[in-house]
């Protein structure tokens, strides 16, 4: 629609006003609706577009932040239904890990591709057309590898991670200088919370080696210093040791897993008439940390019953 100057009663002058196509009939039924209540083509325009548009796009984001929520319960929900009965009747301890894992990172994905569509449909509305973005997928391509390598390489270490299940929620684990408890377990992060308590992220791209003491086996290792005084002595404080260390794997065969004979590796240091004698005793990473004062406090007991626990050097007279 355009107005001439002879429209306007301007013979002489030679300029035309251009309108824009939105105002003059294209703006959707709230524009519509407005004209016919006997509101100007300008206000109704500027109605439409700072008005309503975003209030559609806030309604649209309040929609995706619910059904991204609530959707990642009902994901998690049915996978845990689904699974949890042949996660229960598995032999393998770590099945229901596996599960919860699977579970938590099914919600995320569900999140992930809400978000995508929600995007998609604000970027729509704001009269962005997607064909050419979609179709210049070369031009793409080269912008995500060389400006978002490291999310892309995050998301790719997240997806591995949970395919080779190298650690599940609940797992106790060692990632470069963090140790603590995977607490949840994403496609781009990994949260643990450590001792202290604080909750450690990890991008999942940074994690090169991990080293999960959740899993199998593990040792109680003990160090005791004694007295070294001759080759006899030094062979009567190992048999004393190695009884000690016996009777802790049969108290604890069945609740820590002591299925093996202690080992007693002898003496792994030695100085100013004493030495370190090392004991080990395989158990599980739940108990291993209670065997290993167990068994501390048998073999101290059992050298001092037998008189061979060193005696405390006496404090110089002042």
């Amino acid at each position: 629609m355009t107005l001439t100057p002879r429209a306007l009663g301007a013979p002489h002058l030679n300029w035309a006003i251009p309108i824009p196509a939105s105002i003059g009939g294209n703006g959707g039924w709230f524009y519509d609706l407005l004209r016919k209540a006997g509101v100007s083509s300008s206000l109704a325009h500027t109605l439409v577009e700072f008005v309503l548009r975003p209030l559609e796009i806030v309604l649209v984001a309040a929609a995706a932040w619910v059904v991204a929520r609530f959707g990642a319960r009902v994901v998690r929900r049915v996978v845990l239904r689904i699974w949890s009965p042949a996660a229960s009747r598995s032999s393998s301890p770590r099945a229901a890990s596996r599960v919860t894992t699977a579970a938590a990172v099914m919600a995320n994905a569900w999140r992930f591709v809400i978000a995508v569509f929600a995007i998609a449909i604000v970027l729509g509305m704001l009269g962005i057309n997607l064909t050419p973005l979609l179709a210049s997928a070369t031009i793409i391509g080269a912008t995500v590898g060389f400006g978002a390598q490291t999310l892309i390489r995050d998301y790719l270490s997240g997806f591995l991670l949970t395919v080779e299940d190298q650690f599940a929620i609940g797992d106790i684990i060692a990632i470069n200088a963090v140790t603590g408890t995977v607490e949840d377990l994403s496609l781009r992060v990994t949260r643990v919370r450590v001792a202290d308590g604080s909750l450690v992220y990890l991008p999942n791209g940074d994690i090169r080696q991990v080293a999960n003491t959740s899993r199998g086996w593990a040792k109680a290792v003990v160090e005791v210093s004694v007295p070294i005084t001759s080759a006899e002595g030094l062979e009567r404080i190992t048999d004393v040791v190695t009884q000690a260390a016996g009777r802790v794997a049969s108290e604890a065969a069945a609740a820590a897993g002591c299925t093996q004979a202690p080992e007693v590796l002898g003496l792994v240091a030695t100085g100013g008439g004493s030495g370190t004698l090392r004991v080990m005793l395989r158990t599980n990473h739940t108990h291993r940390s209670s065997v290993e004062r167990t068994l501390r406090g048998a073999v101290v007991g059992a050298l001092a019953d037998a008189g061979l626990w060193p005696e405390p050097t006496a404090n110089p007279a002042n």
